[in-house]
């Protein structure tokens, strides 16, 4: 079953940006080769739900040595006979507002 989720990682108490440390949770997804898009707030992820926990995990464990605290949240959408949920979400929403931008 296909799932799409869009989740957000990043230690807490690290000093300055986190950007340094999402973007070594984004090589993992990368590497997945599972296909992903990076928002401003987080990582959406599509793929059968076991190779996107999978994916999750990995990023989990890329920092978990370095921190002794990781906030990990997700949200999830999984329907059967999905093809390309990432793009046809949005198309489908975008085919009902008046800017069909």
């Amino acid at each position: 079953m296909s799932v799409v989720v869009q989740f957000s990682i990043f230690p807490l108490h690290a000093t300055g940006s986190l950007a340094p440390y999402v973007a070594r949770a984004v090589e993992v997804v990368r590497a997945s080769g599972l296909p992903f898009q990076l928002g401003p707030m987080g990582t959406v992820v599509e793929g059968e739900w076991g190779e996107v926990m999978a994916v999750i995990n990995a990023c989990y464990r890329e920092l978990e040595p370095d921190f002794d605290r990781i906030y990990v949240s997700f949200t999830a959408d999984s329907r059967r006979g999905r093809q390309d949920g990432m793009a046809s979400k949005v198309a489908s929403v975008l085919g009902q507002t008046r800017d069909k931008s």
